[in-house]
């Protein structure tokens, strides 16, 4: 009886603390080691995939908590922490990066 209880807890809190991301240009939905899942456009391409965990996290390397920020030759990230948050369309992330690109060049 014990061991199952074991086993229900240990179920239980390893899906707590799992986060899925979408990932590929399919979409396909995939189970992360880390917390955050991304979206990063560069140019005219996007692609989602899960972050990476300790000195490897992009998300934590700069500081990009449940938000977006342009980063020098990685293009447009967002990091995310819910389930499923990196879909989005990627006409919305285009306008807001030619958005930028306008008003740094006007300045």
């Amino acid at each position: 009886m014990a061991n199952l209880f074991v086993l229900l807890f240990s179920a239980f809190f390893s899906s707590a603390i799992a986060i899925q991301c979408y990932s590929g240009s399919q979409l396909q939905v995939i189970e992360c080691p880390s917390l955050s899942c991304i979206k990063q456009t560069l140019g005219f391409d996007t692609v989602r995939y899960c972050d990476g965990t300790g000195v490897s996290s992009i998300c934590q390397t700069y500081r990009i908590v449940d938000s977006c920020a342009s980063v020098p030759s990685l293009g447009f990230i967002c990091c995310c922490s819910d389930q499923l948050c990196n879909s989005g369309s990627t006409l919305g992330v285009g306008l807001v990066v030619v958005f930028l690109a306008t008003r740094f060049f006007l300045l």
